[in-house]
């Protein structure tokens, strides 16, 4: 895939008549630049388990136990 990097710093795709041996040059009169995208690469969203909440009954169990090897 290439695009066109403009003079204006816009970027556009080229067209599928583009061909890199033998470029018209009518249609890069505007361009600055000619990158190659050689990869193209895709955002991904990484999932992760949400913790586990210790519940109420076990917040008082542990206080116990910390009260009880005070004593």
């Amino acid at each position: 895939m290439y695009l066109f990097k403009k003079k204006d710093g816009s970027l556009t795709q080229a067209p599928e008549t583009f061909d890199q041996n033998n470029p018209g040059w009518d249609e890069l009169k505007d361009v600055e630049e000619v990158l190659l995208v050689s990869k193209v690469l895709i955002p991904q969203i990484k999932l992760v388990p949400k913790p586990v909440k210790p519940t109420q009954p076990e917040k008082k169990n542990e206080l116990e136990s910390k009260q009880a090897k005070k004593r």
